[in-house]
C-alpha cells in the first residue's frame, strides 16, 4: 500500500495519524502527521470500500514527498475532496494510510481503537465512489427531499401502484432505479461499515463530487420501503443473488446506529448482522466489529493478524465460547448451521464467514420447547477453557425418519425483482405432494393432517413472529389450499371454508402464507419414527436425533460422531412439541448431558 519510508517512526498507542490533503486547483498531495488522541484537530474519518467492482489499477499519490501506490478508488476520493479549479485542503483519517498496513504490531494495537477514532471524528465521510449518470440523480439533495415528501403522502404499503394520484414520478422515471443502484454499491455490504456508521457523530455521503446527508438517504429509503415503492427501484440483474436486499441493508445500518446511540447494540444482533456482510479477510468478521463489542468480549478475543489471519476460526471460537457462557436463549446454537465450515471449527460454533447463512434460524421464534416456568433445570451452556466442546442438558424426544427438500414456491418476483422460472414452482408442487402424503401417513384424520401440515410449512407462526392460535388454525388450512390452487392455476381455491374472511381478505392471507413459504424454503420437511412432522436444517438426514435442550426455544438436531460426542446439525420445528409445559410426561426422553463437538 505505502512505501516504508512514509512511516519514519512506530505509531505510539496513544496517537493516531491524520492525512491533510491539499490542492492548488490542479494537483493534490498529502501530508501525514501524528497527533495525540487527546489533542486532535478537526478531521473527518473516511468509511470506504477497499475493493471495488471496477477493479481499476492502483494510482500514484504523493504524501510527505514520497510517491506511494494507493487503490484507484481511494485516489478518486482524494480528488473528490479537493475539486479541480479551486485551491482546497481537508484533514482525514483513512485506514489505508493512517495505519501502516505492513506493520502487524501496529495493526494489532490500533485496529481495536476504532471506537475512539470514529467517535472523535467531527464527521464520518462515506465514500461511495465515482459519479455516474444514475448517481447524479440519486445524490441530488433537492430531488431526494422532493421524492421523500411525495412518498410521505402515500397512506400505506401498495398504494404506490397509483403513482400519479400521489404526485409521484411515473414508473419509467430514471430516479427510481438511480436510487436502487446507488444503494447497491459495494460499500453497503462491507463488514467494517457497521461500526463506522454506528460510532459516527455525523455522517455525510459522498459520491463523485456530490454530498448527501445520511439521514436524508435513510429517510428516502424508509419511505420507499414503507410504501412498497422500492419495487420500482430494482433493475433486473441489479445485484447478485448472494447479496441481501440493498434497502434492507441500509435500514439495518440505520437501526444499528440508533441502537448504539440509545445505549448499545446487543452482541447477538451485531453477530447476526455481520453474517450478511462481506470482507476480504475472514478474521475481520470479528476485528471489524471491535468498536461495538463490550469490554469483556473484547478482552476474550485474541488480536493478532500474524497468527490468526489464516486460523481465523480460532477467533470465532473465542467469541462463541464467551457468548455461550451467558447464553440463555440458545441463539448461538441456532446460528451454527452453515454449508461451508473451516475443518477445525466445532459444529456448535457459528461460521461468521458464511456470507449468506444456510437457512434462516429459529432463534427469534416464540417457542418454549425446552422451557418450563418454575423448573430448576439448568438453562445454560457449559464450556471449558481447555476444550472446544460444550455440554448441554436435555433429552432425546424423537428421531428423523424421512427428509424431503421442498424448495421455494416462488411464483412471483423475488427480493431483487427477478421472476423465478416455472420449473422452480413445478418442483415445489411435486415435492409438496410427496410431503403431504407422508403427513397423511402420520395422521389418521384427513382434517387433522392438513391442519398440522399447513401450519408446519410455516412453522406455526405468522409473518410478524406471533404464533398461530387455535382459533386461527382453519384460516391457515384455507390459506394452504388457496396457495396450492394459486400455484397451479393462478387463482385461489374455489371452496371457501373460512366464513370469517371475504375473498379479498383470503387473498391477503394467501399471499402472506406464500411469502412465508419462501422464507423457510431452504428448510426441509421431515417425518419422525414416532409419526411427527417438522422442518429442520438443510443437512439433516434420516437417523438424526431430535433433542430438547432445557432453556431453549427450538428443538435441535444432533448426530452422534465419536463415542459420546454429538455433532450439532441445526435447530428445528417439531410440530406439537414446541411447548414443554404442554408435552405429555411420557413424551419426554431420559435426561442426559449432550457433549457437542
Amino acid at each position: 500500500m505505502a512505501a516504508p519510508s512514509l512511516y519514519a517512526t512506530h505509531l505510539p498507542p496513544d496517537s493516531i495519524r491524520l492525512l491533510r490533503i491539499s490542492s492548488d486547483g490542479e494537483t493534490c498531495a498529502g501530508v501525514l502527521q501524528e497527533f495525540p488522541i487527546t489533542r486532535l484537530p478537526y478531521f473527518a474519518a473516511v468509511s470506504w470500500c477497499w475493493t471495488s467492482r471496477r477493479n481499476a489499477p492502483s494510482r500514484i499519490f504523493v504524501c510527505n514527498g514520497h510517491e506511494i501506490s494507493v487503490p484507484s478508488h481511494l485516489h478518486d476520493l482524494f480528488h473528490a475532496l479537493t475539486p479541480a479549479g479551486v485551491p482546497a485542503s481537508t484533514t482525514i483519517w483513512v485506514d489505508a494510510i493512517s495505519i501502516n498496513q505492513k506493520d502487524t504490531l501496529e495493526k494489532n494495537v490500533h485496529i481495536p481503537r476504532m471506537r475512539e477514532i470514529y467517535g472523535k471524528a467531527h464527521r464520518v465521510t462515506v465514500w461511495l465512489g465515482v459519479g455516474t449518470e444514475d448517481s447524479r440523480l440519486a445524490m441530488d439533495a433537492e430531488r431526494v427531499e422532493a421524492l421523500r415528501g411525495q412518498l410521505s403522502g402515500v397512506p400505506g404499503y401498495g398504494a404506490h401502484a397509483d403513482l400519479l394520484r400521489y404526485g409521484l414520478p411515473g414508473p419509467e422515471d430514471p430516479m427510481w432505479q438511480a436510487v436502487g443502484r446507488l444503494c447497491d454499491r459495494d460499500w453497503f455490504y462491507r463488514t467494517w461499515v457497521v461500526q463506522e456508521v454506528a460510532l459516527a457523530r455525523r455522517i455525510e455521503v459522498l459520491c463523485g463530487g456530490q454530498w448527501l446527508g445520511w439521514d436524508d438517504l435513510v429517510g428516502l429509503v424508509s419511505e420507499l420501503v414503507r410504501t412498497g415503492s422500492s419495487v420500482l427501484c430494482r433493475a433486473n440483474g441489479q445485484a447478485s443473488r448472494s447479496r441481501p436486499n440493498a434497502f434492507r441493508v441500509l435500514l439495518d445500518l440505520a437501526f444499528t446506529r440508533t441502537m448504539h446511540r440509545d445505549g448499545g447494540c446487543p452482541t447477538d444482533y451485531v453477530l447476526r448482522m455481520v453474517r450478511l456482510k462481506e470482507v476480504t479477510k475472514p478474521i475481520d468478521k470479528v476485528y471489524g466489529l471491535l468498536g461495538l463489542l463490550d469490554d469483556g468480549l473484547k478482552g476474550a478475543i485474541r488480536i493478532d493478524y500474524s497468527k490468526y489471519e489464516d486460523e481465523y476460526w480460532m477467533v470465532y471460537l473465542d467469541v462463541a465460547k464467551y457468548m455461550a457462557s451467558g447464553d440463555r436463549s440458545f441463539w448461538l446454537l441456532s446460528m451454527s448451521s452453515s454449508t461451508e465450515r473451516p475443518e477445525k471449527l466445532p459444529s456448535w460454533c457459528p461460521n461468521l464467514n458464511s456470507t449468506i447463512p444456510e437457512i434462516l434460524d429459529f432463534s427469534s421464534q416464540q417457542w418454549s420447547a425446552g422451557i418450563i416456568r418454575g423448573e430448576s433445570h439448568a438453562s445454560s451452556i457449559s464450556t471449558s477453557p481447555d476444550s472446544p466442546h460444550i455440554r448441554v442438558s436435555g433429552f432425546v424426544i424423537d428421531a428423523v425418519q424421512a427428509v424431503v427438500r421442498l424448495g421455494q414456491p416462488a411464483p412471483a418476483a423475488d427480493e431483487q425483482g427477478e421472476p423465478n422460472p416455472d420449473s422452480v414452482k413445478a418442483d415445489f408442487l411435486e415435492n409438496n405432494s410427496t410431503c403431504s402424503m407422508l403427513c397423511q401417513k402420520a395422521y389418521n384424520d384427513a382434517d387433522e393432517s392438513i391442519s398440522a401440515y399447513s401450519r408446519t410449512l410455516i412453522v406455526n407462526t405468522w409473518a410478524d413472529g406471533s404464533p398461530v392460535m387455535p382459533s386461527q388454525q382453519d384460516r391457515i388450512s384455507q390459506a394452504y389450499r388457496d396457495t396450492i390452487a394459486y400455484l397451479k392455476t393462478g387463482e385461489p381455491a374455489a371452496a371457501d371454508r373460512d366464513e370469517d374472511l371475504d375473498l379479498e381478505q383470503r387473498e391477503q392471507v394467501m399471499h402472506q402464507y406464500l411469502r412465508q413459504l419462501g422464507w423457510w424454503g431452504q428448510r426441509p420437511f421431515f417425518t419422525t419414527k414416532d409419526k411427527r412432522i417438522g422442518r429442520g436444517p438443510a443437512s439433516m438426514r434420516a437417523g438424526d436425533a431430535l433433542c430438547v435442550f432445557y432453556g431453549a426455544g427450538p428443538v435441535f438436531v444432533l448426530r452422534r460422531s465419536d463415542g459420546d460426542l454429538y455433532e450439532l446439525i441445526g435447530d428445528a420445528y417439531l410440530h406439537g412439541c414446541m411447548d414443554l409445559e404442554a408435552l405429555p410426561p411420557g413424551a419426554r426422553g431420559q435426561d442426559q448431558d449432550f457433549v457437542l463437538s
